[in-house]
């Protein structure tokens, strides 16, 4: 299994391949995840994982986890001599020698055969598990994930920054938040959608944040109504995280804060495999 060559360890708790987070912090100067600054000089090698990569780069069988798919040995085909020793004795006795080392071959490629095809299913079982398993579901039917799917490529990134004051609108939060109140600040942002596919929310500040994402229209008097997600902590460090497949539509972005009467400023970046354009 051919994961690192010169595994890192950075300071956002990560491990990266040194050459390709080298490339990032020299074009972006932040994690890749959590959008705080890393330095070069803060990156630690990973002596142990490393260890762990040159043994399986040397291993006969190995499984490449991206593309998901399984390298085995060539099969030997030729023929190979081999000398066995019978007991002396009847004729039927010499006669079954190659009969019996036919059906031994026979079986050997047909448990290799079997093993292969029982490998293969049960990776498609796992890969299906993992890309299911940590779904939700709405009150009107939309599922989002909180994990991100492996083979997720996010191709563009929409940014943009504001701040919660004393001067923003105020309302009610959702029922079922955390803390119940009628002075909650908010933000919304209107968030147009070109391409069907996968998009990723991410909130960023030093305030505890709370996110929700409507379908068009948003009625801060009905907070419930064309409710789509919303999410508080998955991002870590107080921040929200919603993520899911989105369509070519109309949504609204509200950014509002875990309690209620906190200010502050915030920034926002959208992932997926167009811009999208925030008003």
């Amino acid at each position: 299994m051919e994961l690192f060559r010169d595994p890192v360890i950075a300071n956002d708790g990560r491990v990266y391949e040194r050459e390709a987070i080298t490339k990032w912090i020299n074009e972006h100067g932040t994690s890749p995840f959590t959008r705080q600054p890393l330095q070069l000089s803060e990156l630690e090698p990973d002596d142990h994982l490393r260890q762990l990569a040159a043994r399986h780069r040397n291993s006969v069988v190995s499984y490449n986890a991206q593309p998901s798919t399984v390298t085995l040995p060539p099969l030997r085909t030729g023929s190979r001599n081999a000398n066995r020793i019978y007991p002396q004795g009847t004729t039927n006795a010499t006669a079954a020698g190659p009969a019996n080392a036919s059906c031994s071959k026979s079986c050997i490629c047909i448990f290799i055969f079997c093993g292969v095809i029982v490998l293969a299913i049960t990776l498609t079982i796992v890969i299906v598990l993992v890309q299911s398993g940590s779904s939700k579901a709405t009150g009107n039917g939309y599922s989002y994930s909180t994990s991100t799917p492996l083979n997720i490529i996010f191709n563009a990134s929409t940014n943009f920054s504001a701040a919660l004051t004393t001067m923003s609108s105020t309302y009610a939060a959702p029922t079922g938040s955390p803390i119940p109140s009628n002075n909650h600040y908010y933000i919304v942002r209107k968030i147009f959608v070109n391409t069907y596919g996968y998009y990723v929310i991410r909130s960023n500040s030093f305030i505890d944040l709370y996110g929700y994402l409507y379908r068009d229209p948003f009625n801060a008097t009905l907070p419930t109504v064309n409710l789509l997600m919303q999410n508080d902590d998955s991002g870590g460090r107080e921040q929200f995280l919603m993520q899911g497949l989105l369509s070519s539509s109309l949504y609204n972005l509200v950014v509002t804060t875990y309690s209620p009467d906190v200010t502050g400023p915030f920034s926002i970046s959208i992932g997926g495999p167009e811009p999208v354009i925030i008003q």
